[in-house]
C-alpha cells in the first residue's frame, strides 16, 4: 500500500509541474495578445511594450455571460479591467448608477489604493469579453518611468469620470 502511495505523490508532483508550465505558457500568452492591442487602450499610452510587459501581471482575457459579477461592491481585489466587447453596469448599494461600453477601464481606483470596491460591476451584454491584469509595483526602480506613465494615464482616466459624473449631476440640478 505505502508503494502505491509514492507513486501517487510522484504522478501529482508531475501533474502540478505540468500545470504549472500550462499556466505559465497561458498568461504569456495573455500578456502577447495584451501587447497586441496595447495602443487600443488609453492607459498604457506612451509606454514601451517591454516596460509594460515588466509593469502588469495576471493578465487574462476573460468571457463574461449577462448578469454575471465582475466585481462585487466592497470586495478587495486589484485587478483593473479594460472592456474589449460589451456592456456592464454599475450598482452602488443595489441602485444602477452607471453603464460602461467596450473602450472603457474601470477597476482602477481600487487597484490603485487597494481599497474596497466601491461599486458593483456586472455584465449587461449578453456576452462580454475582458482583459483584467494587476499592476507590478515591485519593479519600480526598474520601471519608475513606466509606471509614473501608468498613473498619470490612470489619473486622466479617473478625472474624465468624475467630469462626466459632475456634467451628470449638473444637469439633474
Amino acid at each position: 500500500m505505502m508503494q502505491s502511495q509514492k507513486y501517487l505523490l510522484q504522478d501529482l508532483e508531475k501533474f502540478l509541474k505540468i500545470n504549472e508550465a500550462f499556466e505559465k505558457e497561458v498568461e504569456n500568452e495573455s500578456l502577447r495578445k495584451l501587447l497586441s492591442v496595447q495602443d487600443k487602450i488609453s492607459i498604457f499610452r506612451d509606454i514601451d511594450p517591454y516596460d509594460l510587459e515588466a509593469i502588469v501581471y495576471d493578465v487574462k482575457f476573460v468571457k463574461y455571460k449577462q448578469k454575471d459579477y465582475i466585481i462585487r461592491q466592497k470586495q478587495t481585489r486589484e485587478e483593473i479591467f479594460f472592456i474589449i466587447s460589451g456592456e456592464c453596469f454599475v450598482y452602488s448599494d443595489n441602485k444602477k448608477v452607471g453603464d460602461l461600453r467596450s473602450g472603457e477601464v474601470f477597476g482602477e481606483g481600487g487597484a490603485i489604493f487597494k481599497t474596497p470596491r466601491s461599486a458593483s460591476v456586472v455584465c449587461a451584454s449578453k456576452d462580454a469579453v475582458l482583459i483584467s491584469f494587476c499592476i507590478n509595483e515591485n519593479n519600480l526602480e526598474f520601471c519608475a518611468s513606466a509606471i509614473a506613465t501608468l498613473y498619470k494615464n490612470l489619473a486622466f482616466e479617473i478625472n474624465a469620470k468624475l467630469e462626466d459624473v459632475n456634467h451628470a449631476f449638473g444637469q439633474k440640478l
